[in-house]
């Protein structure tokens, strides 16, 4: 049985849309949208609407619109880890302090919690 090495617990919001820049050197943007799977203080897992798109190492900006409060937020991290069907991990955890995080993590529980499966 494998132990869970995180040390932040992931949270699996319903339904979170995000819009996604992937940047590579010198100067390339590539742009698409995805939904987040579950996020933590330290990472985001997104499944992206355009297959494989992102490379482990790219660097990544994800823009939210929380949910409950319309309130948009800028996650900044770098691909980690490439998955089968379109998804991809995302690590933003020396980026942005926890309490950058705060309302984000706070919403998704609350938007999990409040829609129905």
């Amino acid at each position: 049985m494998n132990a869970e090495k995180r040390s932040h617990q992931r949270i699996e919001p319903k339904n979170l849309s995000a819009h996604i820049t992937i940047k590579r050197p010198p100067n390339q943007e590539i742009v698409t949208d995805g939904t987040v799977i579950d996020i933590s203080y330290s990472g985001i897992k997104i499944q992206l609407n355009t297959p494989m798109l992102a490379k482990t190492h790219d660097k990544i900006t994800i823009d939210i619109t929380l949910p409950q409060s319309g309130i948009p937020i800028n996650i900044h991290g770098v691909v980690k880890h490439r998955l089968p069907d379109a998804q991809c991990g995302i690590y933003f955890g020396d980026l942005h302090p926890e309490e950058y995080v705060d309302d984000l993590m706070f919403e998704c529980v609350m938007h999990t919690h409040s829609t129905p499966n």
